[in-house]
């Protein structure tokens, strides 16, 4: 049986977006604390994150931030330390990683704060950063829907050579964002203070740029998100609630 891969110590959850899509499910709910399953998206996910081996979350907030606190609270219900950041006006998915350095020395995972983790194989994606190396791996899945997603294009070996904003079409490929990443801390040299930054449109794009490796994570497992009505009920229909 193969050596379990070292986890890293710690993840990132975005949980600071308003959910417009999902209005008016979240005028009063932050979208992470939707219930799927019977529970909040956010507790399923940190049970993901904790049995992986990670031991901090850190955490943005901007839309409703006193429910997500008070649900979490420091995180020990949830085996997990949780620290928290808050922005008054949104820094973008990137741009939150600005207030955030004092706690990402290392390799560090991020997850969007309306991906249903559920059963993806971090320890896969563990192995095969570590396998590659690179400034960061981003794990992609495939999309019928280019429309609606940030497609990555690849070269032959799997390495991200450019990125395509939504809405894109699949001239350039059908690889679809799927919105976890496993990142080194010298991505943050990268990311000016203060900048409203996406991931996308603009971290990514200066790495790239600059020479880095960014490498794609084909997922093995379809990574739901509950970003508009439809996928919600997609995943209650498939988790319950």
């Amino acid at each position: 049986m193969g050596k379990r891969p070292e986890p890293p110590h710690v993840a990132v959850v975005l949980c600071a977006g308003e959910g417009t899509r999902l209005r008016p499910l979240t005028y009063e709910v932050p979208k992470p604390l939707l219930d799927v399953g019977g529970r909040p998206l956010l507790a399923w996910n940190l049970e993901v994150l904790v049995r992986a081996g990670i031991e901090e979350v850190v955490i943005n907030l901007h839309h409703k931030p006193e429910k997500i606190v008070s649900y979490l609270r420091d995180g020990s219900n949830f085996g997990v330390t949780v620290h928290y950041t808050f922005e008054e006006e949104l820094l973008g998915t990137a741009g939150a990683l600005d207030r955030m350095r004092d706690h990402l020395s290392e390799a560090f995972l991020v997850v969007y704060g309306d991906v249903v983790l559920d059963d993806f194989p971090l320890e896969e994606l563990f192995s095969f950063h570590r396998r590659n190396g690179g400034i960061g791996t981003v794990v992609l899945q495939e999309t019928d829907r280019p429309e609606d997603c940030d497609i990555a294009e690849l070269d032959p070996e799997g390495r991200i050579i450019a990125w395509h904003p939504a809405p894109g079409d699949f001239r350039y490929g059908k690889w679809g964002n799927a919105a976890v990443y496993l990142l080194e801390p010298r991505i943050l040299s990268y990311l000016p203070e203060g900048a409203r930054w996406d991931f996308v449109r603009d971290l990514f794009p200066a790495v790239l740029e600059a020479g880095e490796e960014l490498w794609g994570f084909i997922s093995p497992v379809e990574l739901l998100d509950i970003g508009t009505p439809e996928r919600l009920e997609e995943a209650r229909r498939r988790y319950g609630g």
